[in-house]
């Protein structure tokens, strides 16, 4: 999109910091502005030279060390600065904006080092995570140089907008599979309509997030449990119904740029990541290299064409235009989050409260497939400690996929009605209408259950190929969720 700049530059004894706010022309969800940021930053080599993109600070040329404490710190202070800092302007005149900041950053860093913890968190596999807390103690310091930014012309008490100790660092994996500026502009997008938690700023290969304090993962085997498991299906019907992606380019991206014609990622990502995977002809260890041999390649790459020549021959008998792919039957396309495994789940011990974490393969997709791939995660695997194994013996039984669907589609129902304006839900028969369209959900989860399978089986060839199976057995999970698959497909073809 066509940007124009607003510069802010800062000189101190210790650092220059120098402020862009690209202004996009059209939407304000611009992923592209994060691309015109790190062409400002090659001319401007400061580690703290900063751009103002989806309302938050992203510093280009400030790179994180996973194995070093102090550098995570480090980007956490800098990132919780600057969004004080931006938070404080919000309720002031815009001229704030452009008023030097003058940030002494290594004594700030210094001042700070001494008060904050650095912690590794467990659990992830694509990405390395940070707990840095002990930001309590330092809401003064950080208070007093917002205040002296403003030049002391708010009345906001800027340490009242550090109302946390912990925040999230995360440093980014999964190289080349996932597009960083699109998926953070997504993820501000979902923090500003309050389905994703905090969003505080972006370093050059990570992002700062809020901590859910409080709030622990779910472990596989908690999603069986019928009070969470309908806690999830309530949860995942308000992404689904509530979250509309912003006008412009991030909504262009996501849906597609034709009339009446909504894109659907998932058959394009398919295509995308066989296509990666059989052009691999070694692996980072001989053993590995032998291990994929004898998943079969060719075999799986079939079975991906067959699905895709079957769902475009189903929407075109049934009438659909443009793209044959871009939905199928009465697939409800939604935006979804397509990774709903136990630990992308946080729920709160005391309140049962559930927040979906960690949107990176959010898209859009069909309601059925985010359904069907969080069925498939009850088998977990995912774990560092599960090292690709999975049960699948803990897959859903008939009643609890069907109590999930009711649940999903009575919490949608109710969602869309009062989108509409109408404080009650509306005649809704529990034991007609409503159970009749679960039921239908259901049968489109069924064939989704399939392709989900081959979505991750592939996801984890392309990633034991750039990353390895050293720290997780990407080969095993690849394995096992292809088996699953070939399983799977006897029982569709028997019913």
């Amino acid at each position: 999109s066509a940007t124009t700049t607003t510069t802010i530059t800062t000189t101190t004894t210790s650092s220059t910091t120098t402020i862009t706010c690209p202004v996009s022309s059209g939407s304000t969800m611009a992923p592209s502005d994060y691309i015109q940021s790190r062409e400002l930053a090659t001319q401007n080599n400061g580690q703290f030279f900063t751009t103002l993109v989806d309302g938050r600070p992203y510093l280009p040329n400030l790179a994180v060390e996973a194995s070093n404490p102090a550098s995570v710190c480090n980007a956490a202070v800098v990132s919780v600065t600057l969004s004080t800092y931006i938070a404080a302007t919000n309720d002031a005149s815009d001229e704030l904006k452009t008023i030097p900041l003058s940030i002494d950053w290594e004594s700030l860093l210094k001042e700070s080092s001494a008060s904050l913890t650095c912690t590794k968190v467990t659990g992830g596999i694509t990405n390395a995570l940070f707990r840095v807390s002990g930001f309590e103690k330092l809401k003064p310091a950080f208070a007093s140089v917002v205040t002296t930014l403003l030049n002391n012309s708010t009345s906001i008490n800027c340490s009242s907008l550090i109302d946390f100790n912990s925040v999230l660092i995360r440093i980014f994996g999964a190289e080349g599979m996932i597009n960083r500026d699109i998926e953070t502009s997504t993820y501000a997008a979902l923090c500003n309509a309050d389905i994703a938690y905090r969003y505080l700023g972006r370093f050059n290969n990570g992002r700062v997030e809020g901590w859910l304090d409080g709030f622990l993962p779910l472990q596989f085997r908690d999603l069986s449990h019928d009070e969470t498991s309908l806690g999830i299906a309530k949860e995942m019907a308000r992404l689904h119904c509530l979250f509309e992606v912003p006008d412009g380019e991030l909504r262009d991206h996501h849906f597609g740029t034709e009339l009446d014609v909504i894109t659907v990622g998932l058959w394009d990502q398919l295509s995308s990541w066989m296509e990666k995977a059989k052009g691999y002809s070694e692996f980072k260890t001989p053993y590995d290299t032998e291990r994929v041999k004898k998943l079969e390649l060719d075999r799986i790459e079939l079975e991906v064409q067959n699905f895709i020549t079957s769902f475009a021959s189903t929407s075109s008998e049934n009438g659909d235009s443009g793209d044959s792919t871009a939905s199928v039957c009465s697939a409800k396309v939604v935006f979804c989050h397509n990774d709903l495994l136990a630990g992308n789940i946080m729920r709160h011990p005391e309140t049962s409260e559930i927040q979906l974490i960690d949107f990176e393969y959010g898209g859009t997709n069909y309601a059925a497939f985010d359904i069907a791939n969080h069925f498939n995660e009850h088998a977990g695997g995912t774990d560092v400690e599960e090292n690709g194994v999975t049960d699948y013996t803990l897959f859903p039984n008939p009643d609890q996929q069907k109590n999930f669907c009711v649940e999903y589609v009575r919490t949608a129902k109710r969602l869309e009605s009062m989108k509409s304006g109408l404080t009650e839900p509306g005649d809704v028969n529990e034991n007609g209408d409503l159970h009749s369209e679960a039921s239908d959900l259901l049968n489109q989860v069924q064939k989704f259950i399939l392709i989900n399978h081959l979505y991750w089986g592939l996801w984890a060839i392309n990633q034991a190929a750039e990353e390895g199976c050293e720290e997780f057995d990407y080969i095993t999970y690849a394995t096992n969720r292809f088996k699953e698959f070939h399983a799977k497909k006897v029982e569709w073809e028997k019913a």
